[in-house]
């Protein structure tokens, strides 16, 4: 028995020497890098964890590091990497949405269209009430002066469930967990704002814009001493627009220094049916009937107005650099209406992962319930997401997805991280936060001008996210740091 427990005991060491052994193997020769990114892996905040980390060199594509390469991992927003990478490549640079309003027949000579108008979507995540403004001159430069029915949206194009499988119930109330449709409009959010009453005790006064006809805010905020600390919180009752804000303003604060929060709606086709007619009545032009949802019929040939999108390249800087939840979602089902003419999760996905594969990454291990990282269904290895950055950087459009990247101290959700070291305005990558998630993946030059591509992706850590970005962070400064 003793000398089996040896036997076992050395056995288990051999295994150790050797997991060791594969772990360190592509750091020889940078000892003291291995040291730094081993010592900020021993930081005491993400003990239990688990982390995925590559390294390799983009100039002799050399592995520098690897730990748990192969593990599937929850990528919380570094799963846009995924999105954007395939939009760029399967839609093209240049991919536009439109949207369009139509009718059954032209304005007469009176400016009347008879019967119901028609907002159309195609998935754009980014119309504002700019474009809605817009849509509504082009309609009076068009004739238009009344309407005998009303405004339907039309959401179609995408035809999944607003919410992606594996969203959290308690994150819908939010401006980064909106429902997603074919027919968007600023972010499907209403933003609410509390203004103080006269005195103190009084009830506050809320604002809600663009509108505040499309839901129902009851408000419990009063009004507080000066020189109290604002506080406002927003619950949208699960499906309803019915909106409940509690909280306090100080007396004598300014609309400027004024709380605000944004509320996300319930039936965005519908708000953009709602915006289109005020705007329209507010112009000039008269509406018979109250906004609803619909589908357009054959009958609906007649564009009244029309408004396009800015092109792909410009959109997924606005994806990435603020990590847009709505817009990757989009893009996912973007991809499958083009691809297939089913604007759903499942054809976008289908789409990507035969492009994935020709790449050489592994399907097999990648699991892609969204577009965003919002879901904790989605999973990654390292591996995976490593392929795919090594061949952006070589890709036709490489230029317009690096530039789609935070980059470090400057702008995006890295403005504020890694100021005043050598990473700064140097490494461009993509952040990743949910609950005990937290990820960073792009790329860095070393000190001697060295391109890298990294990967950092660390799941079930118990502590703050910002514990874990601290981590993160000096292991990117001691990339960009290294002299060869």
């Amino acid at each position: 028995m003793v000398g089996l427990a040896r036997s076992s005991s050395r056995l288990v060491w051999c295994w150790i020497l050797l997991a060791c052994t594969i772990r360190a193997s592509a750091a020889d020769g940078r000892p003291a890098l291995l040291a730094e990114i081993e010592d900020a892996l021993a930081a005491p905040a993400i003990r239990g964890g688990v982390q995925s980390i590559l390294i390799q060199s983009l100039a002799t594509n050399e592995m520098w590091y690897e730990r748990n390469g192969g593990l599937l991992m929850m990528p919380a927003s570094n799963q846009k990497l995924l999105t954007s990478a395939a939009a760029l490549h399967l839609l093209g640079p240049e991919f536009r949405f439109e949207t369009a309003v139509l009718a059954a027949s032209k304005p007469n000579s009176s400016g009347l269209v008879t019967g119901d108008i028609v907002v159309k979507g195609s998935g754009d995540p980014f119309l504002d009430d700019a474009a809605i403004k817009g849509l509504a001159k082009a309609m009076r430069a068009n004739g238009v002066r009344a309407i005998s029915g009303g405004v339907i949206g039309d959401g179609s194009a995408f035809t999944d469930a607003g919410y992606g499988d594996g969203w959290a119930w308690d994150d819908m109330t939010y401006y980064y967990s909106v429902p997603v449709s074919g027919l968007n409009v600023n972010s499907n959010v209403i933003r609410v704002r509390a203004l103080p009453g006269k005195r103190v005790g009084d009830p506050a006064v809320l604002v809600v814009t663009p509108t505040d006809r499309y839901a129902e805010v009851r408000s419990k905020v009063t009004t507080a001493a000066k020189g109290v600390r604002p506080r406002l919180t927003v619950y949208r009752r699960l499906g309803l627009d019915v909106v409940d804000v509690t909280g306090h303003v100080a007396v004598g604060t300014k609309a400027d220094g004024a709380p605000s929060a944004s509320v996300s709606v319930q039936n965005p086709p519908l708000y953009a049916a709602m915006r289109l007619a005020e705007v329209l009545r507010a112009s000039g032009v008269s509406v018979a009937r109250a906004p609803r949802v619909g589908i357009a019929g054959h009958q609906h040939r007649i564009v009244l107005a029309k408004h396009t999108s800015p092109p792909l390249s410009e959109m997924i800087v606005r994806l990435n650099k603020p990590s847009d939840n709505l817009a990757a979602e989009c893009l996912l089902r973007a991809i499958g209406l083009a691809k297939s003419g089913t604007g759903s999760v499942a054809a976008g996905r289908k789409a990507v992962f035969e492009w994935f594969t020709s790449i050489g990454m592994d399907t097999g291990s990648l699991i892609m319930m969204d577009g965003s990282g919002l879901s904790r269904q989605d999973y990654v290895t390292g591996r995976n997401l490593l392929a795919l950055l090594h061949h952006m950087h070589g890709h036709r459009h490489a230029n317009a997805f690096q530039a789609s990247l935070p980059i470090a101290g400057v702008d995006g959700t890295l403005r504020n991280r890694m100021k005043g070291t050598p990473a700064a305005g140097n490494c461009r990558a993509k952040t990743g936060y949910v609950s005990n998630v937290s990820s960073l993946s792009g790329y860095v030059t070393t000190a001697t001008g060295e391109p890298l591509v990294f990967v950092i992706l660390m799941n079930n850590h118990p502590c703050r996210n910002a514990e874990a970005t601290a981590v993160q962070d000096r292991i990117v400064k001691a990339l960009a740091s290294y002299r060869d």
